[in-house]
């Protein structure tokens, strides 16, 4: 499997998250990148403990949101950013600008959004356009109801590429 970073930014100039992933393969929803058990990650310059559970991430090519499903891990099954959509800088990295909206999915199924405080304050700090504002809440709302009605690639589909972990 080959290398792939993916890295979240704070608009734009920001380092925020960083992650040492590797590429699965492509379907109609995007990239599948594996973050295995052990993998290496970052917030801004700094190193921050290897992952602790196998999990997948979804690089969506279109879509304001980035899936990390973890299945049956500790505290979540279902992590989604909410971002801009990936941009891909070479075969080998991604970047998105995180826009602090979360969505998570806790193992008793209860789905919650976080971060809601930050996101107001980081549209001033950050100068989100009208457009980045409304795109983050069209696609917090659009991950809610895709994970409240068990839509894909949220559930199926990414168990399926966590099962070639």
């Amino acid at each position: 499997m080959r290398p792939v970073t993916a890295q979240f930014l704070k608009n734009p100039d920001h380092l925020h998250w960083g992650f040492q992933a590797y590429l699965l393969g492509e379907d109609e929803w995007g990239v599948w990148l594996a973050l295995p058990q052990g993998s290496t990650r970052w917030k801004g310059p700094q190193a921050k403990p290897p992952t602790t559970e196998d999990a997948v991430f979804c690089a969506p090519r279109e879509a304001w949101w980035h899936l990390h499903y973890g299945g049956a891990g500790p505290e979540f099954s279902h992590f989604v950013d909410i971002a801009t959509p990936p941009v891909w800088r070479g075969d080998d990295r991604y970047e998105m600008i995180d826009l602090d909206l979360d969505v998570a999915v806790h193992q008793d199924g209860t789905i919650e959004i976080q971060d809601e405080d930050e996101f107001a304050e980081h549209q001033v700090r950050y100068h989100y356009t009208d457009e980045m504002i409304e795109r983050a809440r069209a696609a917090t709302d659009y991950v809610v109801s895709a994970l409240h009605t068990h839509q894909e690639p949220f559930f199926d589909v990414a168990s399926g590429w966590l099962g070639l972990l």
